[in-house]
Parts: structure tokens; sequence; C-alpha cells
């Protein structure tokens, strides 16, 4: 398990984002990814998650959407996200695996 404690952060990652996380390495989408989350998190509330402006291929959008949404969020069909529970927990700590998957991706 990916465990991410901070003074402010102290999220866990589930073993579904865990093993699409692996799967977005296998696709090499991971640095998209980490763009999306990093946006999302600067925004602190405010959520809009366009997956198809950073991932022109259907089966990546739906992947990265399916990451983001197990990260305590829930994705409209306009691309607006509505927050639950603690999201910017969870979505920091994914933005922290996908940078240290991109730092170790090279």
């Amino acid at each position: 398990r990916f465990w991410i404690q901070t003074q402010f952060i102290s999220a866990e990652l589930t073993e579904d984002q865990l093993l699409l996380l692996l799967e977005s390495l296998e696709r090499k989408i991971v640095s998209q990814q980490l763009n999306l989350v990093r946006t999302q998190v600067k925004r602190k509330g405010t959520f809009l998650v366009d997956a198809k402006q950073l991932l022109p291929h259907e089966e990546d959008q739906m992947l990265t959407i399916a990451l983001v949404e197990l990260s305590g969020v829930q994705l409209q069909e306009d691309g607006s996200v509505i927050p639950r529970d603690q999201p910017f927990e969870a979505m920091a700590a994914l933005l922290v695996a996908l940078y240290a998957l991109t730092l170790l991706s090279g």
C-alpha cells in the first residue's frame, strides 16, 4: 500500500487506485494525470475535470476519471466535480503518488 502522511495530509490510496495507477504506468499516461490532478488540488474545492483535453484516447480518459472518482469526488457529465467527504486529502495523496511515479518512470 501507498501511505501518504504529512503535517496536513494523512490519506491512503485504495487497492483499486493502486491497480489503476499500475495500468496508467503501462499506458504511459501518468504525467498527463499528474497535470490534471495538480490543477484540481490547486483549486481546493472548485473542481473541473477535462480528461478529454489531456488524454486523446477514450480508454485513457475513462481510466483517469475512475482514478479521480476513487479519490472522493463525483464526476458530472459537464466535467464539473462534486466533492464528497474529504476529497482534498484523497486528491493530495493521489497527487503525491502520481508525482512519485512520474519521477521514478523518468
